[in-house]
């Protein structure tokens, strides 16, 4: 699995080769089209029914999805000019920017909630986060959200971070790495978290919770000269995916039928997972929080004004 920073190196070397990702259609008075970027998974849900029901059409645009690889893996794709704005986690998102990419924000996608679980093994003992100090964590990047949210955790019980050991691994690996005894706890998102379920792995708490409640977990971005020079496409596409993100909310039946069209989830396993929380605002009070821990985690080596970063 590539590391964060590769990726992002990848990236810069992608911009300074196209001279900054501007699409096709930049510098148009009116953009209609738009190339976004999606990593396909049940929180991307906003994206396909923002495009299969209209919504995006009645805001005056014509999207075209492109499929891309998840979290850090995306950003190229955008800075390379072979998408417009894409999905992605916040926390790579403000790697990229630490790192001098022209990334700005665009509208949010889903906040933190139940769908995303800490789970131990049956009869390991662990019952509270406070149990695991000594303990090995599962997170699916060092550098991700994940880190910043555990940390967070682990404080907040009184421990210090270096109480568990964090190890890196893929969502789809960690069931069974738990399951054989390699680390004893694991952060699980649906629809994986379905499966933990299933398989008899118990759930002692939810990640995004205490003092990292509500706090966003993935979004929108586009890059700065995309942004300046198609206002009223960025204008749209907020509010499209915010109209998309309202349809979405609690409507487990539309998720039902919407997932198994574009994600190798069946509707077996959407209609048991915990439903995401979708909201399609930006809210720059928990990002800004979310960038301070980055700071204070050492994730990144500077601190970061998150009003500034916000697509206009």
């Amino acid at each position: 699995m590539a590391t964060v920073g590769a990726v992002l190196t990848t990236a810069a070397l992608a911009l300074s080769a196209c001279g900054g990702g501007a699409s096709a259609g930049s510098g148009d008075e009116d953009v209609e089209e738009l190339q976004l970027g999606y990593f396909p998974l049940v929180h991307t849900s906003t994206a396909v029914n923002a495009d299969e029901s209209g919504i995006f059409a009645d805001n005056g645009l014509e999207v075209e999805l492109v499929p891309t690889q998840g979290g850090a893996a995306a950003i190229p794709a955008l800075v390379s000019g072979s998408v417009d704005l894409t999905y992605t986690n916040y926390t790579s998102a403000l790697l990229a920017v630490e790192q001098g990419l022209p990334i700005r924000l665009v509208a949010g996608n889903d906040v933190g909630k139940a769908d995303h679980g800490i789970f131990v093994a049956k009869d390991s003992g662990i019952e509270t986060v406070a149990d695991l100090k000594g303990k090995t964590f599962a997170v699916n990047n060092l550098q991700n959200i994940g880190t910043v949210a555990i940390n967070s955790l682990l404080e907040d019980a009184g421990m210090q971070t270096s109480d568990v050991k964090l190890v890196e691994m893929p969502y789809p690996d960690m069931q069974a790495a738990l399951e054989r005894g390699a680390v004893d706890a694991i952060w699980q998102v649906e629809p994986f978290q379905a499966s933990a379920t299933a398989a008899g792995l118990v759930k002692i708490g939810d990640l995004f919770t205490g003092p990292v409640a509500d706090m966003p977990v993935g979004g929108w971005i586009t890059t700065e000269k995309f942004a300046q020079e198609n206002p009223e496409a960025i204008a749209a596409f907020q509010e499209s995916i915010s109209a998309s993100a309202e349809d979405l909310q609690g409507n487990r039946g539309r998720l039902v039928e919407l997932v198994p069209t574009f994600t190798k989830v069946t509707a077996d396993v959407v209609g048991a997972i915990e439903m995401p929380r979708f909201q399609g605002e930006l809210d720059t009070q928990q990002l800004q929080k979310t960038a301070d821990l980055m700071f204070e985690y050492n994730i990144i080596d500077s601190e970061l004004d998150i009003a500034s970063l916000v697509a206009e």
